[in-house]
Formats: C-alpha cells, sequence, structure tokens
C-alpha cells in the first residue's frame, strides 16, 4: 500500500465527509440530516454550474448518458450526478471512502451507480463514457502518476465526449521555511505527528500532498488524445493556483487549430 492510499484510507475511517472538502461544517463523522443534505445540495449547484459552462462554451446540447467521477470520495459529486444520467461510474483510491459512497447510494435510493477502489490503474473503460469527471483529486496525485491517469481517462471518453479535469499548476511563494516543514510533514511521519500537535490537531492525523503540474504536459497530451475543442477556468484556493480544463474529444477534427503561416 502506498503513503497516499494509506493516508486516505485512515481520512476515510475517520472523518469521510471533511476530508472532502476541509469544511469545519461536515467535520464529523456522523453528520445531521441536515448538514448531510447541504453536503450534496452543494455539489448538485456545483454541477449545475459545470454542465453551463460546458453547454455554453463546448456543446449545447450536451446531456451526458455515462459518466465516470474520478476521485470520487463518498459520492459528493457522484450522487448529483446519477439523477442526470443514466449511468454514472464512481472510483477513489480509498475503500473507506467507497464504503461511505455505497451506504450514501443506498441512502438515496439510486440503482444506476457503481462504485470501484482502484490504486494505480483504472479499468480497461476505453470509449465507455460521455463525461469525465475530477475535481481537487489529481493535486494529491503526483504528476509523473496522474498524467498517466489523465491518458486512462481521456481515453475512457467515447467520441465528442467532455471531461471536465481539475489541476493544481503553481503556488503563492512559500518561505523557505514552511518549505522545509511540508517536506518534514511529506516525508518524516513522526515530524508529522509533532507538527500536529504543535497546530493542535490529532498526533495520527495524515498529511495529504498538494502536487502542481504542467499545463504544457497537459496540453500536450490534450493535443495527442486529439481533444482540440478546449475551454479553461482558472481556479485559487489559498495559495493553490490552478485550471479547470474543459475539453471535448473529436478525433480528426482540426478546425480548432490555427495555422500562424496564414494569419500573419
Amino acid at each position: 500500500m502506498n503513503i497516499g492510499k494509506h493516508n486516505w484510507e485512515k481520512f476515510g475511517k475517520k472523518d469521510p465527509y471533511y476530508w472532502v472538502t476541509t469544511d469545519s461544517r461536515y467535520k464529523d463523522a456522523k453528520l445531521k440530516k441536515n448538514v448531510q443534505k447541504h453536503f450534496f445540495d452543494s455539489a448538485d449547484k456545483y454541477l449545475d454550474s459545470i454542465f453551463k459552462v460546458i453547454q455554453k462554451h463546448l456543446d449545447s446540447s450536451f446531456h451526458p448518458e455515462r459518466a465516470l467521477d474520478y476521485g470520487c470520495g463518498v459520492g459528493r459529486v457522484t450522487i448529483p450526478l446519477a439523477r442526470r444520467c443514466n449511468y454514472v461510474f464512481g472510483v477513489d483510491v480509498a475503500e473507506s471512502m467507497i464504503a461511505e459512497a455505497e451506504k450514501n447510494r443506498e441512502r438515496y435510493l439510486l440503482n444506476n451507480v457503481d462504485f470501484t477502489a482502484r490504486t494505480n490503474s483504472l479499468p480497461s473503460l476505453t470509449d465507455s463514457f460521455d463525461f469525465v469527471h475530477s475535481i481537487y483529486v489529481f493535486q494529491h496525485i503526483r504528476a509523473k502518476q496522474g498524467l498517466k491517469t489523465v491518458i486512462q481517462l481521456i481515453d475512457s471518453l467515447k467520441e465528442n465526449g467532455i471531461g471536465m479535469l481539475h489541476f493544481i499548476t503553481f503556488q503563492s511563494q512559500k518561505s523557505i521555511k514552511k518549505k522545509i516543514i511540508y517536506w518534514l510533514c511529506v516525508h518524516i511521519p513522526l515530524f508529522n505527528a509533532m507538527n500536529n500537535i504543535r497546530k493542535g490537531q490529532s498526533f495520527s492525523a495524515p498529511m495529504y500532498e498538494m502536487n502542481n503540474y504542467p499545463l504544457n504536459k497537459l496540453f500536450e497530451i490534450l493535443r495527442e488524445k486529439e481533444c482540440s475543442h478546449i475551454y479553461v477556468r482558472h481556479t485559487k484556493e489559498g495559495p493553490y493556483h490552478g485550471v479547470m480544463l474543459f475539453f471535448q474529444k473529436k478525433r480528426g477534427d482540426h478546425d480548432d487549430f490555427i495555422s500562424l503561416g496564414e494569419v500573419l
């Protein structure tokens, strides 16, 4: 078991709803009904905004039948997505998160959702989905592995399918001290435990990584996979700057490429 999976298993067992968002409103393994309702309702509103962006900039008739939610956690986005699609497949690294997601599937009486716990690779799903989605996930996966998963997700899209993947691309400048503390917390568990005590947290609270992704490599992959129709939204959460990459898979469609020799 790798460190990332080990940590997310801890998150899923101890406080799954909180670690999906790190929002203090959800810092309780057993949420009150009204708080849990807000947890999923806010994701439904988020999907409204995502669908509007897609319909405005990529495909005005976008209404996916089959969707994949990568890094689904407890099903926060997967559950409302299932109300919009005929079928949704949720994937997460942590079995403890998937166990809670399956409980939520039963709570909401949904029979068009499947969940699976995967570590390094996805099952063979080539040309299987109209929509692939991932938010706040790749930042916790080192880029070398994450870029391989990006390729798999694009491969899972049908022709004309749409993707929305979120990445951190850079962080506001940290002091040398903060950089050293972060590195020590990630690589030395005992130091992380002592740092937890300093911050008033549980001694055993795990540390999750925040990883930047190279935009040039992401665009290279999109080009190689013939996703020429692209729209980008910038994001910022604290010191972390990123992008939401919206793209459509259109093999052999080169209309969106401009030859500079023709315009200069």
